[in-house]
């Protein structure tokens, strides 16, 4: 069989990216999926930084919700062993930054890390980092109705399913940040129109909440750190992960 534009391409690719380019201080990955596929995932990493001392960096601009520090230069990725990575600092001495790498036919290992430079205790530290699905095709419909979490008793069901569940037997939150914790895998799912295979993200043990949104075709696995004092750090590792087959039969290692 020949191949064609659709096939030609196939296996995990991590590529610096672009969303907003009239907000150059974004971090966006591209990743595309192990089997065939011209798309790619743009992954916001990370879209917010949320502490103690405000809202530290968010990677682009929205009115309503202000950031401590606006207007951020641009900062390139580079190359690191089979992936990319990229670190920032802020005008504050915090710093933070993060990589992707290859791990597998099937995984993508995700990185953060901050380090608190700013002289005083850096606390209630929660990010949020968007797989923005819009622009692959499969993945891209603007509905939650793709969008699984795992709970207890019931397995693998439809995210607004699990968001209605009222007993809080998790321990993962589903919500921005917050929300009642009711899953008890810290991975979110979403599921292919083309095939029955799923794209998963998770930050393992680092995961505090699980989100989506339907007018913004994404998912989002939202981590959080332990709190820093003065000029020490942390890092955190998570995976995007790639599923052919049954969710059911999907394991997170």
């Amino acid at each position: 069989m020949s191949e064609t534009y659709e096939t030609h391409a196939k296996g995990i690719r991590i590529l610096p990216g672009e969303w907003r380019p009239h907000y150059p201080w974004e971090h966006i990955a591209w990743v595309s999926p192990p089997w065939p596929s011209q798309d790619y995932i743009w992954l916001d990493f990370p879209e917010a930084v949320f502490t103690g001392q405000g809202l530290l960096f968010l990677s682009h601009v929205n009115p309503p919700i202000p950031t401590v520090f606006t207007d951020q230069p641009k900062v390139e990725w580079f190359q690191i062993t089979n992936g990319i990575a990229f670190d920032r600092t802020l005008p504050n001495g915090v710093s933070f930054g993060g990589s992707l790498v290859k791990k597998g036919e099937t995984e993508v290992g995700l990185e953060l890390h901050i380090q608190n430079g700013s002289g005083k205790p850096l606390e209630k530290i929660t990010l949020q980092t968007c797989a923005f699905l819009r622009a692959i095709k499969e993945f891209a419909a603007y509905t939650m109705d793709n969008k699984f979490v795992h709970v207890p008793d019931k397995g693998w069901i439809p995210y607004l399913e699990a968001k209605n569940l009222t007993e809080e037997k998790g321990t993962v939150k589903l919500g921005w940040r917050s929300g009642k914790a009711v899953a008890d895998l810290p991975a979110m799912a979403t599921r292919s129109d083309a095939a029955e295979r799923y794209v998963v993200m998770t930050w393992y043990g680092s995961t505090l909440s699980l989100v989506g949104n339907y007018r913004h075709p994404c998912m989002h696995a939202d981590p959080k750190f332990k709190d820093l004092t003065a000029g020490e750090g942390a890092s955190i590792s998570g995976a995007l992960l790639f599923h052919e087959g049954p969710l059911d039969q999907f394991k997170l290692i």
